[in-house]
């Protein structure tokens, strides 16, 4: 995983907080400051009066420079990292970079009796603090993707803390994850002047606020209501949208923002995809399904005959996932979501796994969701248009698409079917252990058996699927928790995973 960059004032609690979130997460915890001292065998007030500042900064620039290149580490950064413009951008462009804020009294109190503080040794603490703060307060804002309030306990900063990450998929999309939305929830681009915002009624208080924060910025906006659920995934529905884009004269430069579920952002990717032949794509995925899925890696698509039949591969600039909205989700998206969640821990990672299965659906989501993410931006970074090892995100799909639309249940749903019946035939070729698998989705509360549906209508669907080759149905298939084998299948395998989910 990508560093978390801790910035902010001296007296925040950078050290403490990250030293604590690297406990928590497992990872190295690198503090620039004791770094620095380390190396030249003085304190930083030492250095600063012998070497002077510049010095110091070019050591610290140093620093930032070779822990860019880091994985799965917590770095300390000092207070004054955001003065020079080429920290900032390694910072940004290697991880996330979060920004511990705290009163200038906060600082003073946790400051006394440091003598080691060059900056505050001529004037009263608490004074300079302040004039310190007003003066780096843009930079830090500017600098950091999310802010936190650090005045609270080191444990409870450090809980705030895990969770946010940035997750690149390819070069093509920027993930970040965080408690609230980053600061900018578009990338920063002069040439935009006016974007489109689509949304359903069961998003429209997280709409209404990510529209509010867009207008501010001085774009110009249009907010389009999509109808509920899977109706928003027709022709019909997007050409309504097409009429509204054509009306607001949407530009070349614009941009497609969709705020809501999985049906949301499949469809907001579509328009984007095809409006003036692409247009900047910016997801804000409000449940779980669509936070580690539907609003990762680029695909897009309409129903048709069968599930997403329509569609095209356009990668979202940046996708913006926030843990506190994921958290007020209804039970029902919860539940349907962690279908999703728990699929990329059945293909490839067994830390989400163990999570579920210890602690059910009480599974923290800050540690489930960066998790979850990573797995699929692992595996569309590198097979941007599924020619190969993307197909393992379809475990449980195959089957499971066709439940879906023969049943019409939710798509977390169908998917969790659609896993057990995979998870059957993969037992016969491989000796997996379905129970296992069959367990943890009952746990989780999702369903194990199909609803009552005809068998054949199922069948016609599944040979209609998308994800059939000239060999027949393709499947993605589990020798093991975490070692997943895309294989076509025979119709007496198909059968008995059709039976083992009661469509016998």
């Amino acid at each position: 995983m990508e560093p978390i960059w801790l910035i902010g004032m001296m007296g925040s609690g950078k050290s403490t907080v990250g030293a604590e979130v690297a406990a928590r997460l497992r990872w190295t915890f690198v503090d620039i400051d004791a770094e620095i001292a380390a190396r030249v065998g003085c304190s930083i007030g030492e250095l600063w009066g012998s070497a002077g500042e510049e010095a110091f900064r070019d050591m610290e620039s140093a620093q930032v420079a070779r822990l860019a290149d880091t994985v799965d580490t917590v770095i300390s950064a000092g207070g004054g990292v955001v003065l020079r413009g080429e920290n900032v951008r390694a910072m940004r462009e290697s991880g996330v970079v979060v920004w511990l804020d705290a009163p200038p009294g906060t600082l003073a109190d946790r400051l006394e009796g440091d003598s080691d503080r060059p900056l505050l040794r001529q004037s009263d603490p608490q004074i300079r603090l302040s004039e310190i703060a007003a003066e780096r307060e843009h930079r830090y804002r500017s600098s950091s993707h999310f802010r936190l309030d650090a005045a609270a306990t080191v444990g409870e900063v450090a809980a705030n803390v895990v969770g946010h990450v940035r997750i690149k998929v390819g070069d093509a999309s920027e993930v970040l994850v965080g408690r609230g939305f980053a600061h900018d929830l578009l990338p920063v681009r002069p040439d935009r002047r006016k974007a489109a915002l689509l949304t359903q009624a069961g998003a429209l208080t997280v709409a209404g606020n990510v529209g509010d924060r867009l207008a501010e910025t001085g774009i110009e906006m249009l907010n389009i209501e999509l109808p509920d659920r899977e109706a928003a995934k027709t022709l019909e529905a997007v050409g309504e949208v097409y009429k509204r884009l054509a009306e607001f004269n949407l530009g070349r430069y614009d941009t497609i923002v969709g705020v809501g579920g999985g049906t949301v952002t499949d469809a907001a990717g579509f328009v984007a995809a095809t409006w003036l032949r692409g247009v900047e794509s910016v997801a804000v995925p409000t449940t779980l399904l669509g936070a580690v899925d539907a609003a990762i890696g680029g695909k897009t698509g309409l129903n048709l005959s069968g599930k997403n039949l329509v569609g095209a591969f356009w990668h979202p600039s940046r996708v913006n996932v926030s843990l506190d909205v994921l958290e007020t989700c209804p039970r029902n998206l919860m539940i349907e979501g962690t279908a999703e969640a728990v699929k990329a821990g059945f293909i490839a990672d067994q830390a989400i796994v163990a999570a579920y299965e210890e602690s059910g659906l009480g599974a923290p989501l800050a540690e489930i969701v960066p998790k979850a993410i990573a797995v699929k931006a692992k595996v569309v970074s590198d097979d941007f248009r599924e020619q190969g090892d993307r197909a393992i995100l379809n475990f449980g799909h195959t089957i499971g698409h066709g439940i879906e639309t023969a049943a019409g249940i939710p798509h977390g749903h169908a998917v969790a079917i659609g896993m057990v019946a995979a998870a059957t035939i993969s037992a016969a070729r491989y000796g997996f252990d379905a129970p296992r698998l069959t367990a943890l989705l009952t746990k989780l509360e999702l369903p194990i058996k199909s609803p009552a549906v005809d068998r054949n209508t199922v069948l016609d669907l599944v040979a209609r699927d998308k994800k059939r080759s000239s060999d027949g149905i393709r499947m993605v298939l589990l020798e093991d928790f975490g070692r997943p084998r895309l294989e076509s299948v025979k119709p007496a395998e198909l059968s008995a995973g059709l039976a083992a989910v009661g469509l016998g």
